[in-house]
């Protein structure tokens, strides 16, 4: 019990580092307005409902009985303790934030502040999956195994914090580099894409022809990324596009 409470801890703690960091970097581009401050938060609920919401379904269809036989308290508690999952909170704090963006008035993007605070409060969220034993890797001999469900298992959320913190470092250093705004977000996107797919073939997870839900997953938004946003950021990094040194572009929309 006390470890489940320490992994629901870390995952707000990710999620608050990244709330933290966003606005953070919305005043170092002074753009830290209250809107701003409120789509932080949207972002930090979103996330937090998508990572519960998106897992309960596949914890349902293990649990019917047990489930329709609880009152709704016990339903309660179930909802909170059937796993979170990280594509979730991605698309829940995406969904969420572009709903008050849209609310707002607010038609700047905000993605590429998200996108170098999304590594590290994953890494944080991470150590809350090891915590709670969830997120788990296939059975295992290396001599860093770790014990969990019964078996030596690859510790794949260790696996992912670090994978997240190159993640983070890889953008932190082409940041500079982009000409518009908004390819950072991109790339974060399609770096978490590639670790993710990478990483499932250590997981312990069933799926279809060979690949996990979640690397069916990574592939769809990598097949959109490379028709949709591919092309333009190839031809933005000619050297007539390039950014001046120091500058902080502001125009283009994700």
């Amino acid at each position: 019990m006390k470890w489940a409470l320490a992994g629901w801890l870390l995952h707000l703690a990710g999620g608050a580092l990244v709330f933290a960091l966003f606005y953070r970097d919305m005043r170092r581009r002074g753009l830290a307005t209250e809107g701003m401050a409120v789509v932080g938060a949207a972002a930090l609920v979103g996330g937090v409902l998508g990572a519960v919401l998106f897992n309960f379904p596949g914890w349902l269809a293990g649990h019917a009985r047990e489930w329709s036989e609880s009152p709704w308290n016990v339903r309660m508690a179930f909802v909170m303790a059937s796993g979170r999952t990280w594509i979730g909170a991605l698309i829940g704090g995406y969904a969420l934030v572009e709903w008050t963006k849209r609310r707002l008035g607010i038609r700047r993007s905000t993605g590429d502040s998200f996108a170098l605070a999304l590594p590290l409060g994953e890494a944080v969220g991470r150590l809350g999956c090891l915590a709670s034993a969830c997120c788990y890797g296939a059975p295992a001999s290396v001599p860093w195994a770790v014990f969990q469900h019964g078996a030596a298992r690859h510790p794949t959320q260790v696996y992912s914090a670090l994978a997240a913190l190159l993640l983070w470092l890889l953008l932190r250093l082409a940041r500079p580099h982009l000409p518009r705004e908004g390819d950072l977000f991109k790339l974060y996107l399609a770096g978490y894409a590639l670790f993710r797919f990478a990483l499932e073939f250590f997981r312990d997870h069933q799926g279809s022809l060979g690949l996990s839900t979640a690397q069916w997953a990574c592939l769809g938004v990598l097949l959109l990324l490379a028709c949709f946003w591919l092309p333009g950021f190839l031809r933005s990094l000619g050297p007539t596009n390039a950014p001046a040194a120091g500058s902080v572009p502001e125009s283009a929309s994700r």
